[in-house]
Formats: C-alpha cells, sequence, structure tokens
C-alpha cells in the first residue's frame, strides 16, 4: 500500500577526483584510454566491438542530473530536437517543454539540462564521450548521440513521479536506450505506469541495481526491482572481476554486471574523475545496446535486449548474485551479425574510420562590425598530409595559404550572415580536410 504518490530517488554513485580532464579502432590518440579498464578485451570485449559498430545513429537518453552540454567530450555527441529554436523562449514542438533543444529539466518544464552535480556528466560520458580526438578517453559508444533529461537535483535527489515524466518524454522524442542510474526504496503508480508505457513503444530501461550491498529480490530498490520487461537491471563489477562491495545483487532481479569500480569518465568542469557504483555500470550497458542497434538496425529493443543478457558469460565470481552473466558486446555483436554480416560491417568501419581520422575545427568570432576584420582560426587533428590551406568567403576563394599557417583576417563590410570555409590540400590538391563557420556583421553604429 502505497501512502503518497511519489517516492524518493535518488542517483547512487561515490566521486573520486582526479586532475585531468575517447576512441575505437584508432585509439592510441586518446591518452587516458589506457586507464578506462571497463573500455578493455576482457572487462566487456569493446575493442572487438569496435570493429563492428561505434553506436552511430543511435539516441541515448540519460535521465540524471543533467549533462555539461560544452564539455569538450560531449558537445559534439548531443542530441539536438528538430522541433525546437533555441533561445526563443517558446515551445515551438509544443510538447511542454520551452527550449528543449537538447533534453528537458521536468521539474522546471524547459531545456535547462546543464548538470549541477556532475553525475549525470559522468554517466554520459562512459556512454559516448568523443572517440579519436586527441583528449581525454573514449566512450563505449562514442558515435551515439545522447539525450539529456534533468530529473534530479544539485543534490541528486528527485522522486518517482519526476523520473515517470522523464521517461515519458525521452520515449515520446524517440529514445529507445534510456540510461536511468536513479534507485529509491519504493515506486509508485506514475512510475510503474511509465515503466509500461516505455515498454509499449519499444524501449529498454538500463536500471542500476543500486549501491546498498543488498539482495533487492529481498529489499527491492526501484525501478531497478520492477517487474515490467522493459526494465534491464545492471550491477557492478571492480577490476579483478567480482562484485563491487557496495553493489546490490539479486538472482531474480538483477540481469546483467559490468565495469563499475575506479571508472574513469567526463566530469563537471570540462575534465576527467573516477567513481564508482552501480550508476556507473548500467551506462556500459546502456552503451552497449546502442552498438548493437547501430549495426543491426532492423531488429528491435527485446532482440537487442535478449542478445545482451543471453551471451552474457557467467564468472565464477558472479554465481549465485544474478541472473544472467556479466557484460560481453562483442559476444551480443557476434550473436546479432552471423558469418559474413560480421566482415561487411568490418569493412564498413574500417573505412569509416580512415574517412575520419583528419578533424578540422574552424572557429571565428560570431559578430563584428560592418568595416572591421573578420578573423577565422582553424585547428586540424590527424592532418599531417595537408601542405596548404584554401579559405574562402561566401563561397569565393580569397587566400591560399602554406600548411603551416592557421590564422586569417579579412576586412568585412556588408552587413548580413557570412560563412567561412577552410579547405585543407595534400601535395596532390586533393582535400584531405574540410570545416566552415558563420558569422554575423553588425551595421555600424
Amino acid at each position: 500500500m502505497f501512502q503518497r504518490t511519489t517516492r524518493s530517488l535518488a542517483a547512487l554513485g561515490a566521486a573520486f577526483a582526479i586532475g585531468a580532464a575517447a576512441t575505437p579502432a584508432h585509439a592510441a590518440s586518446d591518452p587516458l584510454l589506457d586507464e578506462q579498464w571497463g573500455l578493455t578485451e576482457q572487462a566487456t570485449g569493446a575493442p572487438t566491438a569496435w570493429t563492428q559498430s561505434h553506436g552511430a545513429g543511435v539516441l541515448v537518453a540519460v535521465l540524471d542530473s543533467g549533462i555539461q552540454l560544452n564539455h569538450p567530450e560531449l558537445a559534439n555527441n548531443l542530441w539536438r530536437n528538430p522541433g525546437e529554436t533555441p533561445g526563443n523562449g517558446v515551445d515551438d514542438d509544443r510538447n511542454g517543454y520551452v527550449d528543449d533543444v537538447h533534453g528537458a529539466h521536468v521539474k522546471q518544464l524547459n531545456g535547462n539540462v546543464e548538470d549541477d552535480n556532475g553525475h549525470g556528466t559522468h554517466v554520459a560520458g562512459i556512454i559516448a564521450a568523443q572517440a579519436g580526438n586527441g583528449a581525454g578517453g573514449s566512450g563505449i559508444a562514442p558515435g551515439a548521440k545522447i539525450m539529456s533529461v534533468k530529473v534530479l537535483d544539485a543534490n541528486r535527489a528527485g522522486d518517482s513521479s519526476q523520473l515517470a515524466k522523464g521517461i515519458r518524454y525521452a520515449v515520446d522524442q524517440g529514445a529507445r536506450i534510456l540510461n536511468v542510474s536513479i534507485n529509491g526504496d519504493g515506486t509508485s503508480p506514475d512510475l510503474d505506469q511509465a515503466l509500461t508505457y516505455a515498454g509499449q513503444k519499444g524501449a529498454t530501461i538500463v536500471a542500476s541495481a543500486g549501491n546498498n550491498n543488498r539482495d533487492i529480490d529481498l529489499a527491492p530498490s526501484y525501478p531497478a526491482s520492477s517487474a515490467e520487461p522493459a526494465v534491464l537491471t545492471v550491477t557492478a563489477t571492480q577490476p579483478a572481476g567480482s562484485l563491487l562491495g557496495i553493489a546490490n545483487r539479486g538472482l531474480r532481479s538483477v540481469d546483467l554486471a559490468a565495469p563499475g569500480g575506479q571508472i574513469l569518465s567526463t566530469a563537471r568542469g570540462s575534465g576527467y574523475e573516477l567513481r564508482e557504483g552501480t550508476s556507473m555500470a548500467a551506462p556500459f550497458v546502456s552503451g552497449s545496446l546502442a552498438l548493437l542497434a547501430s549495426a543491426r538496425p532492423d531488429l528491435g529493443q527485446p532482440a537487442l535486449r535478449a542478445a545482451i543478457v543471453q551471451t552474457a558469460p557467467k564468472p565464477r565470481l558472479l554465481a549465485g548474485l544474478l541472473e544472467d552473466g556479466a557484460l560481453n558486446v562483442a559476444a551480443a555483436l557476434r550473436a546479432v551479425l552471423p558469418g559474413d554480416m560480421w566482415q561487411a560491417r568490418a569493412a564498413a568501419i574500417d573505412s569509416d574510420v580512415a574517412a575520419a581520422e583528419a578533424r578540422l575545427k574552424v572557429s571565428a568570432k560570431s559578430r563584428i562590425r560592418a568595416g572591421r576584420s573578420a578573423t577565422v582560426r582553424w585547428r586540424a587533428t590527424g592532418a599531417d598530409s595537408v601542405v596548404r590551406w584554401r579559405v574562402s568567403l561566401n563561397g569565393k576563394r580569397i587566400k591560399t595559404l602554406p600548411g603551416t599557417k592557421t590564422l586569417l583576417r579579412k576586412r568585412v563590410s556588408k552587413p548580413g550572415t557570412h560563412r567561412w570555409k577552410v579547405v585543407g590540400l595534400d601535395a596532390k590538391g586533393k582535400a584531405v580536410v574540410s570545416a566552415a563557420r558563420k558569422f554575423k556583421v553588425l551595421r555600424k553604429r
């Protein structure tokens, strides 16, 4: 019998701050990858999985304390609501949330999803931190998109009603993988109904088992203990493969184990930090589902979930603690990509990686006054073959510069929107990298 319509919920996961601020097939350029034990072959099979999928084209919703939207490892992988115009104070798509460009704050009914705690940013990085950019580490699905649904406050507190609203929002916006690293001792009718709704829409709720060192078959934790088939419950292991000391367990309630001890991922403040708990284990599974969904977009979530749990090895260290076994996303991918499909995917990924090795970032001041000089700067990675830069303004070539140059100034007098484009050329004149940036010229005062 419930005496209230909502129950208290909280995100669980201890933080260990470290100084400092990720990548599949060509991971060597990410300096912290060697410190991410959860992305090793032994821990999750991630390196083999990356030969088949990076999670491209898949949306994962992170229901948490928000996400640092300008984190350099996350900014390029944020979901963008196509029906919303940013900053106009209007609910353009009439979904009940104003300016929900990258997600929604369910209590404020707007798009203010900036992380004021750090928990959500860490979770998001485990899923989809950018790979191959020469900074930080990697997410397990670095090609996936992440939607931020803020259901917790700065103290990582919330209630089941807010979580229920967040689940419905994410599902209605198209997310079919929802990471819920949140736990509470009770559920409520609206949360139960939201979980049912998610299942009816073909979504998977990847839920953390909780960090109370208890058997949640006997003392439930929600939504982890929900009987809804859409809920996939994850507990945490440490590097040795045994259960993390604080992690919950349960032969009926817990489906899977994944890395959760001393996990390095993105931190609020644009860096990296160590955290641990089942909150960190769940996003490894969410990201793994994204890898499968990208490789087999024709399969629904129930089939992908089945592949994850049915291929999970059952190590002796976890015997009697959970229903299935430990995450191995490579094995799950082999289950859905038999024979020729595996080889074809590998060839496609190799081609994509080769094309993405060279990157170019162009920056320019967003506004200048008419008659003043506009400055464009650029920075390339993986573009050693570039011998000269071709710079255009509004489609007209204005300068060709040596490959050592990274800046150009040009006086612009006409008010309006203008567009820089920078192209890097090799010795044969072939374009290696290119990027563009718009800016506005304001009338003279």
